[in-house]
């Protein structure tokens, strides 16, 4: 008997159950193809949720800014300096997000609103939230809130309660 038969040294049983075992290149294609539909479809339902949370961080940061109006309008009476301008946001208030507290740094985000008052007298104000950076192409535009707790936005993409929400 001839060694060199191929009769006469089948292959072990677990060479066999390897040679067979994987992916072909079109099932891997095929996943490739789905997962990358999904995701397609995925990623801008999650940039808007993103986006609707980062606007709501800003009118937070508005409601805040309210308060300090009224309490500094309670400390003097108006809601104007004595030069008669604005009177100014505190630092932690003036950029969403706040820089973090016990670093120093910005934790590593971006700014992406602006707040200021944007108009006072003695007994009016308004405050504005102005998109920066990654959030200027924002459809709710610059969020605005009166003394008087009128909502209001700039941008003509969404109604002021869902850019309020």
């Amino acid at each position: 008997m001839r060694c060199d038969s191929p009769s006469a040294s089948p292959k072990p049983a677990s060479v066999r159950a390897l040679s067979a075992a994987g992916f072909s290149l079109i099932e891997l294609l095929v996943v490739l193809v789905i997962a990358g539909i999904l995701s397609a479809l995925a990623l801008p339902s999650y940039r808007q949720h993103v986006q609707r949370g980062y606007r709501a961080e800003a009118a937070a940061a508005l409601l805040e800014a309210q308060h300090f109006m009224e309490r500094f309008y309670s400390v003097n009476g108006r809601y104007t300096t004595d030069a008669g301008g604005p009177p100014a946001l505190p630092a932690r208030l003036q950029v969403m997000p706040t820089s973090s507290g016990g670093s120093g740094g910005s934790g590593g985000s971006a700014a992406r609103y602006q707040l200021s008052v944007a108009a006072a007298s003695v007994s009016t104000y308004g405050l504005q939230a102005e998109p920066v950076g990654a959030m200027a192409g924002e459809p709710c535009g610059t969020l605005t809130l009166t003394q008087t707790g009128l909502k209001g936005r700039t941008g003509s993409g969404l109604s002021v309660s869902e850019c309020w929400r």
